[in-house]
């Protein structure tokens, strides 16, 4: 079978293929990932947490987004990751728990007045380039509240160390 074209015609728009596809597949992980991660709506925080304390709770709600979502299609398109608070939440949880807990964490957090971001990729895009530009800012935690809550992680901890 010969298709008309020589060696180094076929190299060639082999590595043009490789290049194409990898700026590509790099899109496609920033628009992805560092999306969910960044807006003048998300928080970020001074002083670190124990792990899977109350504070650490929390701050994988408020230091991440959800996209629209709930269709298999979509969140396939997105590699699972519309779910961000939820994979924040439970790292080792199967793809499909993302989904199916996400209207309960949603429900958890407007009972207890924690803010639940979920908008359109396209949106969160356009927040994170407004950061990466500077023309607007990630939000900082307030310090006394995360004094505050980091307090009441320590007093947890020595009560459970006690039972």
């Amino acid at each position: 079978y010969y298709t008309g074209l020589d060696g180094v015609t076929m190299y060639r728009n082999a590595l043009i293929n490789l290049a194409l596809a990898e700026i590509m597949t790099n899109m496609h992980g920033f628009l992805i990932v560092v999306t969910n991660h960044a807006g003048s709506d998300m928080y970020r925080f001074r002083t670190p947490c124990r792990p899977f304390s109350g504070s650490f709770y929390l701050r994988q709600v408020i230091a991440s987004v959800n996209f629209n979502a709930g269709d298999d299609v979509t969140d396939f398109l997105h590699g699972w990751l519309t779910y961000q608070i939820q994979h924040h939440l439970w790292p080792n949880l199967s793809m499909l728990s993302y989904q199916r807990s996400a209207v309960a964490v949603k429900a958890i957090c407007a009972k207890y007045g924690v803010p639940y971001i979920q908008e359109h990729v396209c949106v969160r895009l356009y927040k994170t380039v407004q950061i990466m530009v500077g023309q607007a800012d990630m939000r900082w935690f307030p310090e006394e509240y995360e004094a505050l809550f980091l307090q009441q992680d320590a007093m947890a901890l020595e009560q459970a160390k006690k039972e």
